[in-house]
């Protein structure tokens, strides 16, 4: 029997208990995208943060919801003040927004948030793969080619878990190898902002071709050797990714007037 948390009202706990996706691949995520930066020995705050970030990460909701406190401390057994220090640092990530008055809430991305991220999005991930492009080791490639095709011979059996790593890895492999640290950081954070939406397209089996298609695209191009090919897909890629979730957006905000 799941325990209630002492949630008043208006407030919610992120369900810490939901399982959508498999849970090894919300720790692999964290770590494509923030294991660079992880203590060697987490702390109660570390462990507060990954946790909740992961909750919002997969399994948000577009509606708001007030984040308590309280109910995160009980739920993950450590004390108010580490969540609370978590909590401000997903305020920095832009997943949480922090109300003086009223607390902790889940963020919203209106149209004009999704603009600014998948615009900004564009512009660091094809410098990154500008820069990474030299560095680019073409077994890693293929391997990725390898992961992809399977993927896609799997497609109808809706491979949620495995099209998600194949994503992550890939762009994964190109920012870090930019070797800039301030720009792995910089699209971390940015990452862990349109992740969100990502997870969400696999509910369209048909966004998830297109994405592999264009993954594939990609990754010749870069093969061949032709990086102005390879960055000029790369950018209708994201532009097409930005398109699909402004289209939810509007319909979500239709279906609900």
């Amino acid at each position: 029997m799941e325990t209630k948390s002492p949630v008043g009202p208006g407030e919610v706990g992120v369900d810490l208990n939901a399982q959508v996706i498999d849970e090894s691949l919300s720790d692999e995520v964290f770590e494509l995208l923030w294991g660079h930066g992880r203590n060697a020995i987490p702390t109660a705050v570390d462990y507060a943060y990954e946790q909740t970030w992961k909750q919002l990460v997969f399994f948000n909701q577009r509606k708001e919801q007030r984040l308590s406190d309280v109910a995160l401390a009980e739920k993950l057994g450590v004390s108010r003040t580490p969540v609370r220090q978590a909590l401000e640092r997903l305020v920095q990530d832009g997943l949480v927004r922090s109300d003086p008055r009223r607390g902790f809430w889940v963020r919203l991305f209106t149209a004009q948030d999704i603009h600014e991220i998948y615009e900004l999005r564009g512009a660091l991930e094809v410098l990154a793969l500008r820069l990474a492009a030299p560095r680019l080791d073409p077994a890693d490639l293929r391997s990725q080619l390898d992961l992809l095709y399977t993927v896609r011979e799997q497609l109808d059996q809706r491979p949620i878990s495995l099209f998600l790593q194949c994503d992550f890895r890939l762009h994964t492999l190109l920012i870090r190898a930019s070797g800039n640290s301030r720009l792995i950081r910089y699209l971390s954070t940015l990452r862990s902002q349109f992740s969100v939406f990502q997870i969400k397209d696999t509910l369209y089996p048909q966004r998830m071709e297109a994405a592999l298609d264009d993954h594939e695209q990609i990754l010749l191009a870069l093969l061949e050797g032709n990086i102005d090919k390879a960055a000029e897909l790369l950018a209708a890629h994201i532009s097409h990714a930005m398109a699909n979730v402004l289209a939810d957006i509007f319909e979500e905000e239709g279906t609900a007037l």
